[in-house]
């Protein structure tokens, strides 16, 4: 029944590569919707490869966007309607639950094949000379040999690594080196996304990076270290992937690797993020006031680890926020200063990851 509503919906014809495609695409989207509604709200976004590949296997064969992100929503739909329908004995505020679970699993799925759709489009776009530039860099980032040559840019300077996303980031990243007096390697990489790397005879400094993108509408950037030669050029390139992570999940103007590198390989790691909340978090819900303790932790490690910083900016007194961290240390069954960066990447996995808290 999945199969025959994604292949209606998707016009896929009946050659080998299509049909296989559908059948891995439909089947993951299923899995996907029952992981959905078994785990609730402590459910990270994450995007079957199947599904992808299947996006990008329409937009090759012609098949419209709209008509296509029709197919993933009937699946969806019916997924749902066989929970609410065939599962006896469902508790009372199961239904509401089950909406809401829906609603929010299919704008993020609408959005992720979407997203993959449209790059395929701009990749097959893409000019013979891009195409070739994208080979060659693929080539040296892989450190298998490829010609350097003719690239206007020199692999022996300081490197800064970036991925750009959003509207004109080519543009962007023009204006960008020029007022930084950088060269300037950019190889786009869908509609709105492209690498970017930034060359100098000097280590670029952080902060006039920040100030002049901040001063950009157009545009937002994951950013990796100043690193030298082709080595570090490949490595700046790594750390930029890495602050994508972040980036993707809670938009900010620049996001750089040094500042965000626990989280970014946490929220890599599905299991390692669903550890780190229920280890660090989750015993903090024992009782009524999770979010009272969770908003002491994030400000009390905002002020540096300062209590009475702490409780001037909560609007109470310093033994009040002692008490509460106390009763962190209680819930979690150790002292703050043996698991402070552990629960510091557990309040960010949980923030970025739009988990929320318990009701």
């Amino acid at each position: 029944m999945v199969n025959a509503a994604l292949s209606i919906e998707s016009g896929v014809s009946s050659d080998g590569e299509g049909l296989a495609g559908l059948q891995a695409a439909a089947r993951e989207t299923v899995e996907l919707v029952a992981e959905l509604i078994e785990q609730g709200a402590s459910w990270e976004p994450r995007f079957p490869p199947a599904v992808a590949a299947q996006a990008r296997h329409l937009a090759r064969n012609g098949v419209p966007l709209d008509t296509a992100m029709r197919g993933y929503y009937a699946i969806t739909s019916l997924c749902f309607e066989f929970a609410t329908s065939e599962i006896d004995d469902l508790p009372e505020d199961t239904l509401p639950y089950l909406v809401s679970i829906q609603s929010q699993h299919g704008d993020y799925l609408m959005s992720a094949v979407s997203a993959a759709y449209e790059d395929e489009l701009a990749r097959l776009n893409r000019s013979p000379s891009t195409r070739r530039l994208e080979e060659r860099l693929q080539r040296l980032l892989a450190s298998e040999p490829a010609e350097t040559s003719g690239l206007d840019y020199d692999f022996e300077l300081w490197h800064l690594g970036m991925v750009a996303v959003g509207g004109d980031v080519e543009l962007v990243a023009k204006r960008l080196a020029e007022r930084l007096g950088c060269q300037l390697l950019f190889l786009p990489r869908g509609a709105e996304t492209a690498w970017v790397w930034l060359g100098a005879g000097r280590a670029i400094p952080f902060a006039e990076l920040e100030r002049l993108v901040t001063a950009d509408e157009d545009a937002a950037f994951a950013t990796g270290e100043p690193r030298r030669g082709l080595d570090g050029w490949r490595l700046t390139h790594r750390e930029a992937q890495a602050a994508l992570e972040v980036l993707r999940r809670k938009p900010q103007r620049v996001v750089r690797c040094s500042d965000v590198v626990l989280l970014a390989t946490a929220i890599r790691d599905e299991e390692m993020s669903a550890f780190l909340v229920d280890a660090y978090l989750r015993p903090l819900d024992s009782g009524r006031d999770g979010a009272v303790l969770r908003a002491t932790l994030r400000t009390y490690f905002a002020s540096g680890g300062n209590a009475a910083s702490a409780a001037a900016s909560l609007g109470v007194d310093r033994h009040t926020v002692q008490r509460r961290l106390r009763k962190v240390e209680e819930a979690i069954g150790r002292t703050l200063d043996t698991c402070r960066a552990e629960l510091e990447v557990a309040l960010r996995v949980e923030e970025h990851a739009g988990t929320g808290l318990p009701g």
